[in-house]
């Protein structure tokens, strides 16, 4: 380098070529090569910040200096509503999902002189190889002493998935339509043409967790009729929710004059993750 001018020259630029093209993992203590030009300088810029805050402190909209501890207060005040406001929103969409579920319930519901509570709950446990099999739901943190046995669990909207069988304060139970001890329930045809009869059936729990009942052979049914609630045993608000869908008609040869109505369950139970469960808002209400 001496005996050669420009020899120093010449070997800083190789070096400085040769390090801009070599891969930053080389450097070993960073993975940015910006760090090496950045590392110097830090120290000389948070002096200078420190001194320019020192030589003009921030001051509010009226001009008063603002201290370091009156600057972290805000900090965390500006975190906390940001906390409670987040909070708000979950509430919010919360109610609104209520809303969503109170406005498809069925026309019956609303005109109950006490419409139901509506509270979402958490699936945690069950056997999905049988539907017959009771369900296990957490107990949601606003169910408390809402909830009791006996109360409605329904799936997108108004399709019932059972009724609540047990009640503690960290879990409840339902059990599903087609188990055998929910008992037999009262239904109609969701749809009939204005003015003509409305067949009540009563469906009974078979063992292959299908639902079925016996009715007069001139009641026309097609497989896919959905059939709704009609019994006086549950709720008032209860009346018109999805309880079945039929999906066979069969001949009884030991009664000519009657047919067998076979119907599976509205909610497919092993398939669902998450129920609302209609509550009474007066526990006297429940039967």
């Amino acid at each position: 380098m001496k005996t050669r001018p420009g020899g120093g020259l010449l070997l800083v630029l190789l070096l400085t070529i040769g390090s801009s093209i070599a891969p930053a993992s080389w450097l070993g203590w960073t993975a940015d090569v910006a760090d090496v030009v950045r590392a110097p300088i830090m120290p000389v810029s948070r002096f200078g910040t420190s001194l320019a805050s020192w030589l003009r402190p921030p001051r509010d909209l009226e001009g008063r200096p603002v201290n370091e501890a009156e600057i972290d207060q805000l900090r965390r005040d500006r975190d906390r509503f940001e906390q409670l406001w987040q909070s708000q929103r979950v509430r919010a969409d919360g109610f609104a999902r209520q809303l969503r579920q109170l406005e498809g319930l069925p026309d019956a519901a609303l005109r109950s002189p006490h419409p139901p509570l509506v509270v979402e709950a958490d699936i945690t446990g069950r056997d999905p190889s049988d539907p017959r099999s009771p369900i296990e739901l957490r107990m949601p943190r606003d169910g408390g002493e809402r909830l009791a046995v006996g109360d409605v669990a329904v799936w997108n909207g108004q399709q019932v998935l059972g009724r609540l069988s047990h009640v503690s304060p960290v879990r409840l139970m339902v059990l599903p339509l087609s188990n055998p001890e929910s008992g037999p329930i009262e239904v109609v045809p969701a749809h009939t043409s204005a003015g003509t009869y409305m067949p009540r059936m009563l469906l009974r729990q078979e063992g292959r967790g299908l639902l079925v009942a016996d009715i007069d052979r001139r009641v026309v049914l097609e497989p896919g009729a959905r059939l709704v609630l009609a019994d006086h045993r549950w709720p008032a608000w209860a009346q018109g929710l999805g309880i079945a869908i039929v999906v066979g008609i069969e001949a009884l040869d030991e009664a000519p004059l009657r047919q067998r109505i076979i119907a599976r369950p509205a909610v497919d139970a092993p398939a669902v993750s998450r129920v609302s469960l209609l509550s009474a808002s007066k526990q006297g209400e429940v039967p």
